[in-house]
């Protein structure tokens, strides 16, 4: 199985019980929301947190709040797929 498809029932999950989903400071529309593999760069930053519990694998995606980048709250939805072990954060899906 991969990533994709073992994030895809929480992700059905997430579209069904709200109608916009945070990413950082802003907030999408669910239908557009998708899994993608977190950068490492943003994963290393997240790690350096004294207060980031990553989930566990396979475990239901966390909304985890942070210091956005003007002093406001970002808000990312963070996964870890036992498939790959790797941190996914919900965000918008791409065009083209």
């Amino acid at each position: 199985m991969t990533p994709e498809e073992e994030l895809e029932p929480a992700l059905a999950k997430l579209r069904s019980e709200n109608d916009m989903l945070p990413f950082l400071e802003e907030l999408i529309p669910a239908e557009t929301a998708v899994f993608c593999r977190m950068p490492f760069e943003m994963a290393d930053i997240l790690a350096s947190s004294p207060d980031f519990r990553p989930p566990a694998s396979g475990s239901p995606p966390l909304w985890w709040q942070l210091e956005g980048e003007h002093g406001g709250q970002a808000t990312i939805i963070v996964a870890r797929p036992s498939s790959d072990g790797e941190l996914w954060m919900l965000a918008p899906k791409r065009q083209g």
